[in-house]
């Protein structure tokens, strides 16, 4: 990484001292060379000794960084970061959630309303605030959804009607007509599984399926009918050739029973990066989840006696104005170049406590923080701090999209990307990066959590708003096949230094394979259950705030320090040779007359290898 830079660097020091070799003869060309290379050769081990960068891959691993102790400068600026008060940040945003049906959802009143609050609180720390409108797709939910089971089939009777608690309404679902659905309900079943390995092993029982007419008709299907693509686009098929005017998910296996219902980013569309169309949306067709119970439940009765069910689900879909909200705080050296930390606050159909009021309360926290110590003298930062909260992170990165499209030019001043998504849980990660302007930031955050005996470990790329900055290009291609726009990013410059800080257990699949369930995405993505559950605690929020902060601090400590090593390197190689050489110089002139010099041809003219 940064040895091969500083290599480059010492290269062309080489050819500019090289071009100043006139009037020498042959053993003071040698003698040149010979110190040359000797200077050349210490610098790069003195540089590789200084940078080499090791990959860290587990909670275990090594960071060139780790040894780096915390200087009292920057234990006073992180000892300002107070776990109560990102946890009291986050409660604001689910009190923000709870009361809208749609929650945050990018582009609805809850989402409009956040976006104001966390303006507010960027300018009661001093920030320079403002909000950064755009135009898209905007969604609407009016009221709470609802389903109910009717018995006879009569919509008029109703000691025979059960109504479903658990039914909600997908993230972005087309409306139901005003009024509501009555129809007759169609099951589709899925084919046999003793675990989540068992999905797609066995094919779709199409003649089980030819035999339901779902036309006309509200269908209950497993929500695992979508983790396998050739089920996936059986069941599309069935909907596109037999259009039903409704679509209920469950979950199909017992073995699923332990988790609330899943609401998938613009589920209700859906959203598949071009590998499906839009099929929800292109048939206009409402889509909502309930429970495992539920779902039996109606199983079950439509088992024992065909049965209808009422769906209301009131929904508006237009196009409209989303909000990034930016704060900033002034750099004191170069103040043209920043560092973006930023977070989304939009949710799917739920409160969003730790996806991601989390990480939208953690860039709160840092904003306060920052401020507090340029106020207080502790801490000047030499650049620009931009603190973004992304909208429609959750619509596959449709804010920070919009925001880079905006802001196409400022993509060569940043100097790195700090996202902070779904913080707080049990184990703190970062995503990796490749090595840019001196410094490595994965290995830079790894060594600040080291530094703060906060353990950490490394996961590969992906996930949030990092990658809009990371790989412009790909992005601008999935926003094209989610939505069939171009956004015209292809052509961004590229921040490599773009990192995700991010914890886990996040999903319910995460106890298969760490052994503890998280609950992003679903109602127990709350304050109430990560209390019960010891999932989003105030003791983490704190620690993976701090990290972040002090990741922060030494991305431009390390940046400066680069700089000033190379000036460093490039003056032990500069002056000891100019001194030879001006030494040489007057005593070659003592010993041999003017008229008697030979110039020597040019043939050491050539870069080292």
């Amino acid at each position: 990484m940064s040895c091969l830079f500083f290599q480059d660097r010492m290269r062309q020091e080489y050819k500019t001292l090289i071009n100043i070799r006139q009037n020498w003869d042959g053993k003071m060309q040698k003698q040149f060379l010979a110190v040359l290379h000797i200077l050349l050769i210490a610098g790069n081990a003195f540089s590789s000794i200084l940078y080499v960068s090791p990959v860290a891959t587990n909670l275990n691993s090594v960071s060139p960084f780790h040894a780096v102790s915390v200087s009292t400068s920057e234990q006073q600026v992180f000892a300002l970061v107070n776990g109560t008060e990102i946890y009291d940040y986050d409660l604001e945003l689910e009190n923000i959630s709870l009361s809208h049906s749609g929650f945050r959802a990018a582009g609805s009143p809850g989402a409009n309303e956040a976006a104001n609050w966390i303006k507010q609180k960027f300018e009661s720390f001093g920030l320079n605030a403002s909000l950064e409108p755009f135009q898209f797709y905007n969604w609407t939910l009016l009221s709470k959804p609802s389903l109910v089971i009717d018995e006879d089939r009569n919509n008029s009777t109703t000691a025979d009607q059960t109504s479903l608690c658990s039914f909600q309404s997908e993230h972005y679902s087309w409306s139901a007509p005003t009024g509501g659905i009555f129809a007759d309900l169609a099951i589709l079943p899925l084919p046999p599984s003793s675990g989540r390995n068992g999905i797609g092993v066995n094919p779709i029982n199409v003649t089980a399926w030819n035999a339901v007419n779902t036309t006309r008709k509200i269908v209950l299907v497993g929500r695992e009918i979508r983790w396998d693509p050739n089920w996936q686009e059986t069941f599309v098929n069935k909907l596109t050739a037999q259009r039903p005017v409704a679509v209920v998910y469950t979950w199909w296996y017992s073995w699923m029973n332990f988790t609330p219902p899943l609401h998938s980013s613009g589920g209700g569309r859906p959203l598949s990066q071009g590998q499906f169309d839009p099929y929800y949306w292109d048939l206009k067709i409402p889509v909502g989840f309930v429970n495992y119970e539920d779902g039996l439940l109606i199983r079950q009765k439509e088992q024992a006696n065909n049965v209808s069910a009422y769906l209301s689900l009131e929904s508006v879909i237009g196009y409209g104005t989303h909000c990034n909200v930016v704060g900033k705080i002034a750099g004191h050296e170069n103040p043209e170049r920043f560092v973006v930390i930023s977070a989304h606050y939009d949710t799917v159909m739920c409160s969003g406590f730790c996806d991601n009021g989390a990480g939208t309360a953690g860039i709160i926290e840092l904003a306060k923080v920052f401020s507090e110590a340029v106020n207080k003298g502790l801490y000047k930062p030499r650049y620009a701090l931009l603190f973004v909260a992304f909208t429609g992170e959750e619509l596959d990165l449709v804010g920070s999209t919009n925001y880079v499209k905006e802001h196409k030019n400022d993509m060569p001043n940043i100097i790195a990307i700090i996202n902070l998504d779904c913080i707080g849980s049990r184990n703190l990660y970062v995503t990796r990066t490749d090595p840019a302007n001196g410094f490595d930031l994965d290995e830079l955050v790894i060594g600040a959590a080291q530094a703060l005996n906060i353990s950490i470990a490394e996961e590969e790329t992906g996930g949030s708003d990092q990658e809009t900055f990371r790989i412009p290009s790909e992005v601008n291609n999935w926003y094209y096949g989610d939505w069939g726009l171009s956004p015209g990013i292809s052509d961004a410059r590229q921040v490599t230094s773009s990192a995700m800080i991010i914890s886990y257990p996040l999903l319910y699949s995460n106890l298969w394979d760490m052994g503890v369930a998280g609950w992003i995405h679903t109602a127990y993505d709350n304050s109430t259950s990560t209390r019960t559950l010891h999932w989003v605690e105030p003791e983490n929020l704190e620690n993976h705030v701090k990290v972040a902060a002090l990741s922060v601090m030494r991305v431009q400590a390390v940046t400066f320090a680069g700089f000033a090593i190379y000036i460093i390197l490039a003056g032990i190689i500069v002056v000891p040779i100019v001194a030879f050489l001006l030494v040489r110089k007057l005593r070659s002139r003592k010993r041999v007359p003017s008229e008697t010099r030979v110039d020597y041809p040019n043939w050491w003219d050539k870069e080292p290898q």
